[in-house]
């Protein structure tokens, strides 16, 4: 098995968490980064739900703890982390105080995207003794990618903005052509463009292309629960007729009142059948 092949079976296709804010202080006082005790709940009900990937910039001691956290009470789901090339020796002990080894260390735009090869060689080393695989994170990613593609042959997982709107990128097809060119691991970000998209319009554009993976950005709890379940089809099983089935608005019959059912997912976890009318509820096996 090759190396990207070995990557290819390890790194997961359905992952949540957060990329927006590349730093702590530009995160909204409301947001669930600023709530870390809620935060851990809600990863429960997304891995429930199907994710088996989460991804976040190591902002601080307080992430690491978080990290350290989520760890033992999930201990199989993949995390990953975004590292910033600012203040090193602070980041590496924060590194270092982690109790376990991210399954990819993402190295962050504000350094590969000035495309200098010394510079991202030295941060990979420095960084990537504390976890399993190192890849990049790019927001300019048609030069960027295409740089390290022929000068660094030891990078092979790379995320950016991709979506059918092309939002995040200069230019759509031209990064189209690249990603299914070239045979190594992408990974999506922004993939419903902002919310423009719905779920599963977004993803039956991005599986037509070598995506192997998406990132689906952790704001509203109730729209990343029904996106993970169109990312777990699209990316694994291709069964539009599943998800047909199992995904329309209004696939479940009351048999109280003979109106269609919408889904529900309770804040202690889970999958329900609700009738609008009259509040029956009928959980999912």
């Amino acid at each position: 098995m090759s190396e990207l092949e070995r990557l290819k079976e390890i790194i997961p296709k359905t992952i949540v968490g957060s990329v927006k804010y590349p730093k702590y202080e530009s995160i909204p006082a409301d947001h669930l980064l600023k709530n870390l005790e809620t935060l851990l709940p809600v990863l429960k009900r997304t891995t429930e739900t199907g994710s088996n990937g989460c991804l976040f910039y190591l902002y601080n001691e307080q992430m690491v703890n978080f990290l350290n956290l989520l760890k033992s009470e999930i201990p199989d789901l993949e995390i990953m982390i975004i590292v910033r090339f600012e203040e090193i020796n602070g980041l590496l002990t924060l590194l270092h105080n982690l109790k376990f080894k991210p399954l990819v260390i993402f190295l962050d735009y504000s350094v590969v995207d000035q495309r200098d090869n010394d510079i991202v060689t030295k941060f990979s080393s420095s960084v990537g003794r504390f976890g399993k695989n190192v890849g990049i994170y790019s927001i300019e990613p048609i030069g960027t990618v295409s740089f390290y593609i022929t000068s660094n042959p030891s990078l092979k997982i790379f995320m950016f903005p991709f979506n059918m709107l092309g939002l995040g990128l200069q230019n759509r097809s031209l990064m189209e052509m690249i990603v299914n060119s070239s045979e190594y691991l992408y990974i999506a970000t922004n993939p419903l463009a902002e919310d423009k998209l719905k779920p599963r319009q977004a993803y039956d554009y991005i599986t037509t292309h070598r995506i192997h993976g998406s990132v689906l950005e952790l704001d509203s709890v109730d729209k990343v629960l029904d996106a993970i379940k169109f990312a777990k089809y699209f990316f694994e099983t291709h069964d539009f007729l599943q998800i047909a089935l199992e995904f329309e608005d209004h696939s479940e019959v009351c048999e109280n009142c003979g109106i269609g059912m919408t889904r529900y997912f309770p804040p202690q976890g889970g999958s329900w059948w609700y009738c609008p009318q009259c509040e029956a509820k009928k959980e999912l096996p």
